[in-house]
């Protein structure tokens, strides 16, 4: 049970990063690029936070990323 709660508190904490620069926004109205993402192997993707709106897979510093303009 306790490796359960420190998963959940460490999935808490990776959707609140974006690159590492604080929490997402939870007005929906993402932009920038996020590393934590669901990718549709069409390079779409979607933040967990705001599901409706998709964004691009783009290379950034030769890591994979959500990326929103």
């Amino acid at each position: 049970m306790k490796k359960l709660h420190q998963a959940q508190k460490l999935n808490r904490e990776a959707q609140k990063n974006v690159l590492g620069m604080g929490p997402t926004s939870p007005s929906c109205a993402p932009t920038g690029c996020y590393d934590n993402a669901i990718n549709n192997s069409n390079d779409r993707c979607f933040i967990l936070s705001c599901p409706s709106v998709r964004g691009y897979m783009q290379t950034v510093n030769g890591t994979r990323k959500c990326c929103f303009f």
